[in-house]
């Protein structure tokens, strides 16, 4: 294989440190599906930042001896830089070793990689395209000339890899841009889970691992930072904290590489990360006009960056009077739930006092980032599984105006549901806690005619009293994180 962009492409690491590459089984197995097609195949591979897509292709193509491939990483530069680069990963299909050869044009380039591929399967990668998209706005429309001609009756896989999911995104799915309708195949690289997690920090308690995904997620990078040698809170304080961190300034990356003026989303995040669900909330909190907020919240959810939730009972169809919204990406919800609004310690440098602050409202911040959607996959899980006493089609959250639940499970047919609560603290749960979740229940008009279950999740476990009531009642009473339990999403 060649490379070309730099001397070989800097991982953005899906692998450990030490260099063993762990699972992405899923990811794997649809390349080698997309590999093994008929005819021509044009790939969009999405992902954000640090998550892993180049050490995914990396170890895709070196594990695979016989595929011919070549690696491009485009960067920002002249665009006759970019296709001198080019050109050179392609020299060796071609059969020349010069140094200075370069095509005399990216139609020339692409031209002659249909040729190539003409009778054979060649592997090309051109990883961060929206670097070469802003080096050379006409690419992607010199590309759709190439590919509706020649290189869609090749044998070619060309794979388009980028981290800036809006410019991906306009560019390839957008009915407006130039390459839409020709992707064959479309590939998201998200965050691992818990499981994958635990191969990185396999010193880490379950406990401490739902701890690490709600501050920085399944992004592999991010957890090469982190040592299960060391309590997650200073590990919080040296990866992240510190004024020699890579990721300290991370959120406001992330953000600028997306959005050209973020001011506007900034204040909706801060917002968000404040506590403020609801788009009159959010609209109040970030001084935005309420008519305008829906538009910027659309925006941060297309870029992943939010996630817009209903009501279990809410019609499939529900409006923005109904929906909810929180911040997606853990770091970026972390960030703004504690470091943002708590900017002037971290310049002056008062690092223990921020902890301090971390400290005190970690356990709450853990529970609602975290634990609570673990809990939701579990029951959902368990229907899967057949376990329930009956078949939940759908799981979420329930809320009206007065009463929310964390956990339901519904079946609509059979007018069932199981509802729960989840706790992380310190504290065994005692029997007040289903005592007060079997009268929200109640409280819901929208699950007024169900026959109605429980369940209770507790990081300690729960009282002696408790247990025995459950005993009687029938309550499912789940101890710590569930097993197999997956949080990724």
């Amino acid at each position: 294989m060649s490379y070309a962009g730099r001397d070989r492409p800097a991982s953005e690491s899906a692998a450990h440190p030490d260099g063993e590459f762990f699972n992405r089984e899923r990811e794997l197995a649809s390349l080698e599906q997309i590999h093994g097609r008929d005819g021509a195949q044009l790939v969009a591979i999405y992902g954000r930042r640090r998550i892993g897509k180049t050490s995914l292709l990396m170890h895709w193509i070196e594990t695979e001896p016989k595929m011919r491939a070549a690696y491009f990483v485009a960067h920002r530069t002249t665009s006759a830089a970019l296709l001198a680069k080019f050109s050179q990963a392609l020299q060796p299909m071609l059969n020349t070793a010069d140094p200075a050869f370069s095509f005399s044009s990216w139609e020339a380039a692409l031209h002659e990689l249909a040729r190539l591929a003409r009778t054979e399967r060649l592997v090309v990668v051109i990883d961060e395209l929206p670097y070469l998209l802003e080096c050379e706005p006409s690419f992607a429309t010199i590309l759709q000339a190439v590919w509706d001609g020649d290189l869609r009756r090749s044998k070619v896989r060309l794979l388009l890899t980028g981290s800036h999911y809006h410019m991906m995104q306009d560019t390839l799915a957008s009915p407006r841009g130039p390459l839409f309708g020709r992707t064959t195949a479309d590939l998201l690289v998200d965050e691992i889970g818990l499981r994958e997690m635990a191969l990185f920090l396999p010193a880490y308690s379950p406990e401490q691992l739902v701890e690490t995904y709600s501050v920085i997620g399944g992004v592999p990078r991010y957890l090469e930072a982190w040592s299960d040698r060391r309590p997650v809170l200073a590990n919080i304080r040296d990866a992240i904290l510190s004024p020699v961190s890579m990721f300290r300034n991370e959120p406001t990356f992330l953000i600028q590489d997306e959005i050209a003026e973020p001011r506007t989303y900034m204040a909706i995040l801060e917002a968000i990360g404040g506590g403020m669900k609801r788009p009159v909330d959010i609209a109040k909190a970030a001084g935005v006009n309420l008519a305008h907020v829906g538009k910027y919240l659309h925006t941060l959810e297309l870029l992943r960056f939010v996630r817009r939730i209903v009501s279990i009972e809410a019609p499939t169809r529900a409006g923005a009077r109904v929906s909810q919204y929180e911040i997606r990406d853990p770091y970026l919800r972390f960030h703004f739930t504690f470091v943002l609004p708590n900017l002037r310690l971290l310049e002056q440098g008062r690092l223990d006092r921020l902890l301090g602050i971390i400290r005190d409202g970690f356990d709450a911040y853990v529970g609602k980032a975290g634990y609570e959607e673990i809990c939701r996959r579990h029951v959902a899980a368990l229907s899967d599984q057949g376990e329930l006493p009956f078949d939940a089609l759908d799981v979420g959250r329930i809320w009206d105006r007065r009463v929310e639940i964390d956990v339901v499970a519904l079946d609509r047919r059979s007018r069932s549901a199981l509802v729960g609560e989840c706790r992380w603290r310190r504290g065994k749960v005692g029997v007040e806690v289903l005592d007060d979740l079997k009268s929200r229940a109640a409280q819901l008009q929208k699950l007024r005619d169900y026959k109605l279950h429980y369940i209770l999740f507790s990081r300690a476990g729960f009282t002696t009293a408790l247990e025995e009531r459950a005993r009687k009642e029938r309550v499912w009473l789940v101890q710590g994180v569930p097993a197999g339990a997956k949080a990724s999403g």
